[in-house]
């Protein structure tokens, strides 16, 4: 299998973001920085960005880096929470479904502007992951199956994909799972294997594989550790309103 490329030159790297989540990119670890260049959601890490009181606060995230609507790279930081941050209000039977690691296609309202999202639930952090549906071009992500992998899609697969839902192919002797992924920087995923397998990736993408998620936890100021993270980080009600406000779904890490 051909090694990922990377998404990102090193010109475009927002050092400005990287600099406000407290973090130096010279000293991060090579393989954290290179999963960020290939625009992969990180594994959960220690950041230390200063709050508006100028005191420095360790938060648990996971970092990616995407583009925004004037193609600019900026670096989205999805904080750690006790439940799921239901900044959509989503109802209990959405929440459910994102809970069993469905994806939900909905309409959302942005100010004046309606869109078509999928939603999809980061199982570490709790936080929502949402992509306009238009970004993700799943008539030619498909059209691109067709063509490269020969696997011919009928109408009802079609539909299936658009709705969110993963479908199992049958590719000569071996068996392909295709659908919607937003872990993934394009927000679509084929892989050689079953419904099963698809689910396993999943979990071993979201770090749910094994007990207890490990990441890399910044133990001095020139030195990064890889350990167990996330039972550290067992949030309390009792937060104060501060740092509440810096535990928001998905940021965007801008002064």
């Amino acid at each position: 299998m051909k090694e990922k490329r990377s998404m990102f030159t090193n010109n475009e790297i927002p050092l400005k973001d990287f600099e406000k989540a407290g973090l130096d990119i010279g000293k991060m670890p090579a393989d954290m920085l290179s999963s960020l260049m290939k625009g992969e959601i990180s594994q959960v890490m220690e950041i230390r960005p200063v709050l508006k009181s100028g005191r420095k606060e360790a938060l648990p995230v996971k970092l990616r880096l995407t583009r925004d609507e004037d193609n600019r790279v900026v670096l989205v930081a999805y904080p750690v929470h006790r439940d799921i941050v239901n900044n959509l209000r989503l109802n209990e039977q959405e929440q459910q479904r994102l809970r069993q690691s469905e994806t939900i296609r909905k309409e959302v309202r942005d100010g004046q502007y309606s869109r078509q999202m999928f939603i999809q639930l980061d199982k570490d952090t709790r936080c929502l992951m949402m992509r306009d549906e238009r970004t993700i071009e799943l008539n030619k992500r498909m059209d691109e199956l067709e063509h490269v992998k020969d696997i011919t899609l009928g109408q009802n697969q079609r539909q299936a994909i658009r709705e969110g839902k993963p479908i199992e192919l049958e590719v000569g002797d071996t068996k392909v799972t295709v659908g919607v992924d937003l872990s993934q920087n394009s927000g679509f995923k084929a892989i050689e294997g079953d419904m099963q397998e698809w689910k396993r990736k999943q979990q071993i993408a979201w770090d749910i594989a094994n007990p207890g998620a490990v990441g890399f936890w910044q133990t001095e100021e020139n030195r990064w550790e890889y350990k167990q993270t996330l039972d550290k980080y067992k949030y309390k009600d009792e937060r104060s309103p501060e740092k509440k406000e810096e535990h928001k779904s998905e940021r965007k890490i801008r002064p």
